[in-house]
């Protein structure tokens, strides 16, 4: 066969153009904010941070590199920039990702240490998270930086690619709507079901709340009825035994509530096993905020009344202590799990495991009354507290109970744990 230079060319620069389209795609769309070069006005921080909520943040942080981080799951995303920067705080960054693992919060913590000059360092870290097998140990942060960190990997990737059509679909509805509409078959386009074997999806993933954010909520005809697998509430805990009694609640619940309580509530805790890796992560955090001056403070975000129930339905009131008295010992603790007024009423909750953005201004006012001492920022916060009081100042508390080198300091709807010199 004759060699034809001028078909074999043709051929290798279509084929390199169809290698560049890609790169020039997300070149232009840009999903993840990579180089701001052109803006198309895409809905990013709505649909890009979710579909790669560590991409995203790990792109964005080096152009702002606050030195007060806040690290953790959807609870602690929740504790928006605007919220801090209604207190006067522009100095504040929400490292946190929907569903993370301590996996990625160490992870991300290993980057903090090499790119950012931190002064605080607030972790939101419920006990659910200490087992390794929660989120199936998922972590999204070393290909996150990865892709960061390297243009061309960036610039090549299919997934950035497809975050960038989605983007544009939701831009351009009525031009996609159009295309769509257009076909050169005479016959109708057939859509192919999906057999995916139900094995291979988690009771997890199927009930993960975030798949609901916009479900409308109903209430179910009967009451919720849970099994009390365990009615040791409070043994072995001594005098602190006191301090987590009985949650007696007979309501009816909203049927995305009821759900979550029964069904994710048994799958949270049913084979619940704190992890040793886990906590060793943990402690080298704190171990290292305290050898460099970095003020750390562990938060144990809210969940609704029933669902704290669970935890002592499956015989781990003990644990749910332990924890907090573990988490003690290497930084103070803010702690809003517990059975209050505030965690009783729905209306701050958009669901049994997530408080709504009223909550989260009112939660961001009380951890900024911890980490500072700015009398502006502080009076800002304290205008918006209503049933939500820290025990910060000294009218704020309630009560104080010490035992051993565990302290307890009660305010309204919420406590902090410390150690103390015997």
């Amino acid at each position: 066969m004759r060699f034809k230079p001028k078909l074999y060319t043709a051929a290798l620069a279509l084929t390199g153009l169809a290698a560049l389209a890609p790169i020039a795609f997300n070149a232009v769309v840009d999903s993840f904010d990579h180089n701001k070069l052109v803006d198309l006005g895409l809905n990013k921080k709505e649909i890009s941070v979710k579909a790669h909520y560590p991409l995203y943040k790990m792109i964005e942080y080096p152009r702002i590199k606050a030195p007060t981080v806040i690290l953790g799951d959807s609870r602690a995303r929740a504790l928006q920039d605007k919220y801090w920067q209604e207190l006067g705080r522009n100095d504040v960054y929400n490292f946190a990702y929907g569903g993370a693992t301590v996996y990625e919060i160490y992870d991300t913590f290993q980057y903090l240490k090499e790119n950012a000059d931190l002064e605080t360092l607030i972790i939101s870290l419920p006990l659910r998270s200490m087992d390794a097998r929660f989120k199936g140990g998922m972590n999204r942060v070393p290909e996150a930086i990865s892709l960061a960190e390297n243009p061309f990997s960036y610039y090549s990737n299919w997934f950035v690619a497809k975050t960038g059509w989605r983007l544009l679909e939701d831009q351009f509805p009525e031009a996609f709507a159009a295309f769509d509409r257009i076909s050169l078959m005479s016959v109708a386009r057939a859509e192919a079901a999906d057999f995916t074997a139900p094995s291979q999806l988690s009771l997890e993933a199927l009930l993960d709340p975030a798949l609901c954010d916009e479900c409308a909520l109903k209430t179910p005809p009967g009451k919720l009825i849970l099994p009390v697998l365990h009615r040791g509430y409070g043994i072995g805990l001594g005098l602190w035994g006191a301090y987590w009694p009985r949650i007696d609640l007979d309501r009816d619940l909203p049927q995305l509530f009821a759900k979550q309580v029964g069904t994710n509530g048994a799958a949270d805790w049913r084979r619940f096993k704190e992890s040793d890796e886990l906590w060793a992560k943990i402690e080298e955090i704190a171990d290292w905020t305290d050898e460099n001056g970095v003020q750390l403070i562990f938060l144990i975000p809210p969940t609704i009344s029933e669902m704290q129930r669970r935890i002592a339905d499956f015989g781990l009131n003990g644990a749910n202590h332990q924890f907090r008295d573990r988490l003690s010992t290497l930084a103070l603790v803010v702690d809003l799990d517990f059975d209050t007024p505030f965690t009783r009423d729905l209306n701050n909750f958009t669901d049994a495991y997530h408080f709504g953005s009223t909550p989260a201004r009112r939660i961001v006012g009380e951890l900024l009354q911890i980490i500072t001492s700015d009398s502006a920022s502080t009076a800002l916060a304290l205008k918006r507290r209503s049933n939500l009081a820290c025990p910060v100042r000294q009218e704020d508390i309630s009560q104080i109970q010490t035992h051993g080198t565990l302290q307890l300091i009660e305010g309204q709807n919420c406590r902090i744990w410390r150690q103390v010199n015997g």
